[in-house]
């Protein structure tokens, strides 16, 4: 089962989700992400906690690895969220 999260399910004003294989993979780019648009270095365990408990069980038809400055609804059919990278 693939997971998925949004940056709302952590408390942020954005519409950014993602939705990858593993869980590590899901933090991974939700860290590349908060620290880019967010502004946010690294996890701090109260963060990372937070972003963990988050992350939820999805079926993803994952057409790209990466949808890097793309609208990601192009790459992620099952996400309704208008999610930018």
């Amino acid at each position: 089962m693939d997971k998925k999260m949004t940056c709302k399910d952590i408390g942020l004003d954005c519409e950014y989700a993602v939705c990858a294989r593993t869980e590590e993979e899901v933090l991974r780019k939700v860290g590349e992400h908060t620290q880019a648009i967010h502004g946010i270095e690294g996890f701090s365990k109260e963060f990372y906690d937070k972003a963990k408990a988050a992350i939820r069980d999805a079926h993803c038809e994952i057409k790209k690895t990466s949808c890097e400055g793309e609208n990601c609804e192009e790459f992620y059919e099952d996400i309704s969220e208008e999610c930018y990278c």
